[in-house]
Order: C-alpha cells, then sequence, then structure tokens
C-alpha cells in the first residue's frame, strides 16, 4: 500500500520534557483526584475496621492501600526517571513514521488509527496517544512525505472525536 505520509522525529530531552508538561496539564489532574479519592476510601475502610476490630479486613484494606500507592504514585515516577534517563542518554534518537490510508507505523509496528487513544496537535507536535500513558511524538517539521498542515486535515478525519487542536 502506497503511504501518505512520511515523518522523521528526532527525539531528546527537551521535546521529551514538552511532552512532559503537555502530558501533566492534561491528564494531571484526573489521575491524581482519582488516586486522592480511592485513598480517601481505603482509608475509611481501614479505620471503619479499626473500630470493629476485624484484624482480617484491616490486613486486606491495608494491602490494598499499599497496592494502590506502590501502582498509581511510584511505577509512574520510576517509569518517567527511566525514560528522562533514556532520552539524556541519547542526544538525538530519531524515530520513523509511515501514515497509511487505514493504519500507521512507527517502526516496524502497525497500529490501525481507531486503535489511537486521543491525538492532539501544538504549535509544534502531534501527539498521538496510543493509550493514556504512551504517546508518540511526530514533528510538524519532520515531513519527508506530504506537509504537517495536510496531516492534520487528515488525522482530524480518522480520528474526529480523539482529535483536540491545543493554542
Amino acid at each position: 500500500m502506497k503511504p501518505l505520509f512520511k515523518n522523521t522525529t528526532k527525539y531528546n530531552s527537551k521535546n521529551y520534557n514538552e511532552f512532559i508538561n503537555f502530558h501533566s496539564k492534561k491528564f494531571n489532574f484526573s489521575y491524581n483526584a482519582y488516586t486522592l479519592i480511592m485513598c480517601i476510601l481505603l482509608l475509611y475502610c481501614i479505620i471503619l475496621n479499626i473500630f470493629q476490630k476485624d484484624i482480617w479486613l484491616i490486613l486486606l484494606f491495608s494491602i490494598l492501600f499499599a497496592l494502590m500507592i506502590l501502582f498509581r504514585l511510584y511505577l509512574p515516577m520510576r517509569r518517567y526517571q527511566k525514560n528522562k534517563k533514556m532520552y539524556s542518554k541519547d542526544k538525538q534518537l530519531s524515530i520513523s513514521f509511515t501514515f497509511y490510508p487505514f493504519y500507521f507505523s512507527i517502526g516496524k509496528k502497525f497500529y490501525p488509527y481507531m486503535r489511537l487513544y486521543k491525538v492532539f496537535e501544538t504549535k509544534d507536535y502531534f501527539y498521538l496517544y496510543i493509550n493514556e500513558d504512551f504517546a508518540a511524538l511526530v514533528s510538524k517539521t519532520g515531513f519527508n512525505l506530504g506537509t504537517s498542515d495536510k496531516f492534520s486535515e487528515f488525522i482530524k478525519k480518522k480520528c474526529f472525536f480523539k482529535y483536540r487542536k491545543e493554542t
């Protein structure tokens, strides 16, 4: 199948940090609010069972609380530190994107457009979220085939309800 757009984006610590700031503005409030509500509910269950002197439920809710803290706070921070270290090591990591009518490829992996979680367009980049945590950064200046304006129209049609343009 003939590609419609080709892009090569150079990843470095600067554009990765821009993405982290963008991602934090978009998703941190809901992520933190959900985490806070769940922690309060689990603490309430622990306190309630302390008054009822049910050791097994105190233990169960304490374990759930510890796992909640581990998965919601520690693991994302660890993943961020690992990615930051990777991007600071590689001064210029280049990733190739090829966009076809029904799917796109990142390197040798293929993804259908309907699998995209969200698509954001900013002044310099398109952020193609594969899921809530993983996004591909597509530079507007990196198009080898096609233009960023044509790509913007194309991706908007493919991901109409998932697409947002940020100013």
